[in-house]
């Protein structure tokens, strides 16, 4: 009988799914101390964001076949040290695109309406009603990696009336066909966009591509969103430019050093809407991306 560890906590039907056809489950989301020791005996782990997946780790599985990451991002996982264990890596990118998309949606709308400023100080008894956000529709969403998630609020955008171009080292036939919708370079959506979102993973490629000389290069008061991974985006840079006024609201879930620290002036600054790394935390995708991951899991080791 095959046996599977789980050492983050994934959805109840993706367990029962595993035991039901035949797979040992040992999960220890509560606890993980025990993962080293019973490692040794496991043929196949799955994680979610938690767990860091390091050499020293792989080096406990002898029998180890498969990971399965439930999610998107694999950077918590040591691809190198895998390939040359000959462990195989699965995750679940499509897993938790509308919600994701949604939130970055949300994060849009939030960062164009000064939630940060508006929200504070209605509670606090200020009234703060001559605040002045922006209309989104008509302007210009930049998309920086148009996936499944890119391409997805893409849509959503392109549904309240904005322009979306988008930077992807694939194009899409399917969103090609999209009124007002755009392929085009990475230089032209630094340069030409009101409003800039990245999704891409986080990979020696992408750490810091959006810089100080991209910052430099765009439309004053343009609006930043960063609901995939922490390190895309130069963090020190984007806050001189928010200082500065080039940049006029950011959208963050996601961040270099997480949990994001109260002292950081980036996080505490009125025109920044943070969340807490929660795009994918929804009942529904939280579901769908483990469903996924037990099938391939499960395919992997029958």
């Amino acid at each position: 009988m095959p046996r599977v560890i789980v050492s983050d906590p994934i959805h109840q039907d993706a367990i029962s799914f595993l035991k039901e056809k035949g797979i040992e489950v040992v999960n220890l989301s509560a606890d993980s101390s025990k993962l080293s020791q019973e490692l040794s005996n496991a043929d196949g782990l799955i994680v979610r964001s938690a767990t860091k997946v390091t050499a020293e780790l792989l080096e406990q599985g002898s029998n180890l076949k498969i990971i399965g990451r439930a999610g998107v991002g694999l950077d918590n996982i040591d691809l190198d040290a895998c390939n040359a264990k000959g462990v195989k890596v699965v995750n679940s990118p499509e897993g938790p695109t509308r919600s994701v998309a949604e939130l970055s949606l949300g994060l849009m709308i939030a960062v164009a309406r000064k939630f940060g400023v508006i929200i504070p100080g209605t509670k606090s008894g200020e009234w703060p009603k001559k605040e002045k956000g922006l209309e989104l529709f008509g302007k210009t969403l930049g998309i920086i990696g148009s996936g499944a998630i890119g391409g997805t609020f893409a849509k959503y955008a392109i549904a309240i009336g904005m322009k979306v171009i988008a930077y992807d080292i694939i194009e899409y036939e399917e969103l090609k066909g999209l009124d007002n919708f755009e392929y085009t370079s990475l230089e032209n959506v630094v340069t030409q966009s009101d409003v800039i979102s990245v999704h891409v993973p986080l990979i020696p490629a992408t750490h810091h591509m959006i810089s100080k000389e991209s910052f430099d290069k765009m439309k004053p008061g343009v609006l930043i969103l960063n609901a995939s991974r922490g390190g895309i985006i130069d963090e020190e840079a984007l806050y001189v430019a928010l200082q500065e006024g080039k940049v006029g609201g950011v959208g963050l879930d996601v961040y270099e050093d997480e949990p994001a620290k109260k002292s950081s002036p980036l996080v505490s600054h009125p025109l920044v809407i943070t969340t807490p790394h929660i795009g994918a935390q929804t009942p529904e995708a939280s579901r769908t991306n483990s469903m996924i991951v037990a099938k391939k899991v499960y395919s992997t080791l029958t």
